[in-house]
């Protein structure tokens, strides 16, 4: 299996406690209270947060979606680090180096 060569190889991710999230028909709704941001998530996207339940690296989240999915590590990665980053920056997910 090919490595992910990203700086943020080195970084974990996590659901930050303040997002409230329920599944809607197999997909999550997520709400985070400190901004009111509201977003509902697809079933890929709702795959990524089931996975941020433990905090992981962007190379073990692609790891595990890659044997879910039909998709290339490198799709993957560069897909679920644009996801990712879009979670941090509506405070739904927090980022830590290891």
């Amino acid at each position: 299996m090919e490595k992910i060569k990203r700086s943020t190889q080195a970084c974990l991710y996590k659901r930050d406690p303040k997002a409230i999230f329920t599944d809607l028909d197999g997909e999550t709704a997520l709400f985070q209270l400190e901004t009111c941001e509201y977003l509902v998530l697809n079933s890929t996207g709702s795959a990524i947060w089931e996975l941020l339940g433990t905090p992981m690296s962007l190379e073990d989240i692609c790891r595990q979606l890659a044997e879910d999915y039909e998709v290339s590590l490198d799709t993957c990665s560069r897909e679920t680090e644009a996801w990712l980053n879009i979670a941090v920056e509506k405070g739904v997910a927090l980022i830590a180096t290891n």
